[in-house]
């Protein structure tokens, strides 16, 4: 058999692993009321003003969405305080890390990221066939210094995820900064705030102070956690405004359709529905860390909406197990920590049901 006409570096690619959807689960187990604590979703759901406009222009799905998003953009630049053309909007901040990879990455560039980390860096890298240079986490954060150490010549693209998926640890200004001032003018470093909405740390860096001092800085944020748009998928890229423009060169048409530039731009005006969400998953961490240590179980402290617990077991056991309570998590297997699980914080009834689920999955 002849073979597959498909670049070489194509096979070696791993891909992404998602969380098990709801659906599939009840219909593996044939049982019902499964609750889903295993994709950092926002269990409050979007705002309803974003259902509300949804539902307003779904009748217009037959037109194209606006391929440049001139609303969703003006209004993300008030809110960020920063010029438009600094600001690239995406499907997902996922397709904007395919963009960078695209427009940045040559064939033996070297790419700098982190073992247990969120996968999607090494999958866009490697698909342009990047030389990979990967450094461990201390104490669950993200080793900015031997990041550091690890720039050569070579290095073209530098990712970091902060708060980092899938531990909830972050990175200080002052260690962001250290970073920095060692990387040289041809790198350009990613910083992923996923889930920078849920820090409460005052140590926190002002990422966008790098963007206004036009460093080769691109920081990602998305619409999908705080916002609770996972399922329309928007993100948006903020850089210099040259760097926004390679990405636009390369991006499909139309990849971010119109109901999500909708429900994002009307988003951005609910700062109720934020507040909510961020008291929920504020209350939400205490409860579970008090729970949890009843239960003797080891955990990280978390400053996004979700929280690192090692088992010090099989994580996939743990995770059959709760499943069949009713609850599913994510097993960090593929993060590279069999032993230790990811829950999302979720309502106070879904956390509950969690810790009622590992408890009884924890008995012999």
């Amino acid at each position: 058999m002849p073979k597959e006409p498909i670049r070489p570096n194509i096979g070696s690619i791993k891909p992404y692993v998602p969380g098990k959807p709801v659906e599939e689960a009840e219909r593996e187990l044939n049982i019902s009321g499964v609750i889903k604590l295993a994709s950092n979703e926002n269990p409050l759901g979007p705002s309803p003003k974003a259902i509300e406009a949804i539902n307003k222009y779904s009748k217009e799905v037959n037109l194209y969405p606006d391929q440049n998003c001139y609303q969703l953009n003006r209004l993300l630049a008030e809110k960020l305080r920063m010029p438009p053309e600094n600001i690239a909007i995406g499907n997902g901040s996922d397709e904007l890390m395919l963009l960078i990879a695209l427009a940045y990455i040559s064939a033996g560039d070297e790419v700098i990221i982190s073992f247990n980390t969120f996968s999607t860096y090494e999958m866009v890298s490697s698909l342009m066939e990047a030389s990979l240079v990967k450094v461990n986490l201390k104490d669950y954060r993200y080793s900015l210094s031997a990041m550091a150490e690890a720039v050569t010549q070579k290095t073209k693209l530098i990712f970091i995820c902060n708060p980092n998926n899938p531990t909830g640890t972050i990175n200080t200004q002052k260690e962001m900064d250290g970073l920095l001032s060692k990387v040289p003018k041809n790198a350009l470093v990613i910083i992923d705030e996923a889930y920078g909405e849920y820090v409460e740390s005052l140590e926190y860096p002002n990422s966008l102070k790098y963007v206004k001092d036009r460093m080769n800085v691109v920081v990602l944020r998305t619409f999908s956690k705080i916002y609770g748009l996972a399922g329309l998928r928007v993100g948006c890229a903020i850089a210099r405004p040259e760097i926004i423009r390679y990405l636009n060169l390369v991006r499909l048409p139309f990849s971010v359709n119109r109901l999500a530039q909708i429900a994002a731009s009307v988003s951005l005006s609910d700062n109720e529905h934020v507040s909510k969400s961020i008291k929920n998953n504020s209350e939400g961490k205490a409860y579970l860390y008090r729970e949890l240590e009843k239960l003797g179980v080891s955990y990280v402290k978390s400053e996004a909406n979700f929280i690192f617990i090692n088992l010090n077991n099989d994580a996939d056991a743990a995770f059959l197990e709760m499943m069949r309570r009713g609850v599913i998590v994510r097993p960090l297997t593929s993060f590279g920590m069999p032993g230790s699980i990811r829950v999302t914080i979720g309502t106070p009834e879904q956390n509950k049901k969690f810790i009622n689920a590992l408890s009884g999955s924890l008995k012999p």
